[in-house]
């Protein structure tokens, strides 16, 4: 795999975890703008931030494995 399909894909993960953490700010949030104050409402918006960020942090682990994969062959 050359750099530019490596910083390519870092580039995707990365993109995929800022529209992750905008759609959590937005959650947090009622639909007048107010902040959620319930540690309930805030436990139910971040219900799979948490799994969907570590599976955007899995592509980029698993992009430079394969990256040296390729490189050390």
């Amino acid at each position: 795999m050359d750099t530019y399909k490596l910083s390519s894909l870092y580039h995707i993960a990365c993109s995929r975890m800022h529209d992750i953490i905008d759609d959590l700010y937005e959650a947090v949030h009622d639909e007048f703008g107010q902040p959620l104050e319930t540690r309930e409402g805030i436990e139910e918006a971040m219900q799979g931030v948490k799994m969907s960020l570590y599976q955007e942090l899995d592509l980029i682990k698993s992009t430079i494995d394969e990256h040296d994969t390729y490189s050390e062959a």
